[in-house]
């Protein structure tokens, strides 16, 4: 039985799409065979950023995903490996977005993408095209997860200051990001758009620090917001240090 490790989660999940397989004449069943998690894996390492080339990964996935037909728990189990947890709820909000916007009238899209597993039918009509839809609705809401247009790169333009303490530095980003993209900095969007930044455009000695924390990407703001004051901290105290011994240099020198 394959098994592919959620990176995100620290889950395991198999992975079993639908294949049309004949049963009897003129008649078409569905079964689950097995995928390569190992293909998924490497498609992973393919795909991209969803932050930076959302586009990008709503194609190389689409394309990936092919033309067939995934279960709930595996297109779940599939988001898991590929993005983080705040990544996929902007992707499910955006998605559900996006599908109430073009099917004004239809099913309501927290039903399409349902936040529990609906256990549709893979032998009747109507539970293939549900599974159908939430795929499509998935590749739809990466499509659309990251807040588009000119204004974004100003906020991705910051830059921590060398002397900024990593509170003003979030501050400052928490105001760009709410005046320039209109985004709720509270929002799953803003959230992740603010932690990629904070840890992107901090100063060297601080990006470095949080870079190396393993799986920074599913810590909380307040967390990564922690690590930074502890290097911005050592980092005065290291200041002082180095006045102190200047200054006990001076008073020595002073007294020869």
């Amino acid at each position: 039985m394959n098994e592919m490790e959620s990176e995100g989660e620290g889950e395991k999940a198999n992975l079993f799409p639908l294949r049309e397989i004949p049963t009897a004449p003129g008649i078409i069943g569905y079964v689950n065979v097995p995928i390569n998690t190992s293909d998924v894996r490497a498609f992973k390492k393919e795909m991209g950023k969803l932050m930076d080339d959302p586009l990008g990964v709503s194609k190389r996935l689409d394309e990936f995903l092919g033309t067939s037909i995934y279960s709930y728990e595996d297109l779940t189990a599939i988001l898991r490996s590929l993005f983080n947890t705040e990544e996929r709820e902007m992707i499910r909000q955006a998605g559900i977005r996006e599908w109430e916007r073009r099917n004004p009238q239809s099913t309501p899209g927290d039903q399409k993408w349902p936040s529990q597993d609906p256990r549709w039918n893979a032998q009747t009509e109507e539970g293939r095209r549900s599974m159908i839809d939430m795929r499509n609705i998935i590749i739809q809401g990466i499509r659309e997860a990251v807040p588009r247009g000119q204004n974004l790169s100003k906020v991705f333009g910051e830059c921590q200051g060398k002397d900024e303490t990593p509170t003003e530095w979030l501050e400052r980003l928490r105001k760009s990001l709410q005046i320039y993209s209109g985004t709720d900095p509270d929002s799953p969007v803003g959230e992740v758009l603010l932690k990629t930044q904070f840890v992107a455009k901090s100063w060297e000695d601080i990006r470095k620090k949080l870079e190396k924390i393993e799986g920074w990407q599913e810590k909380g703001l307040q967390e990564l917001l922690r690590e930074a004051q502890k290097v911005y901290m050592r980092r005065d105290e290291e200041k002082q240090k180095i006045q102190a011994r200047v200054l006990v240099a001076a008073v020595r020198e002073a007294q020869k």
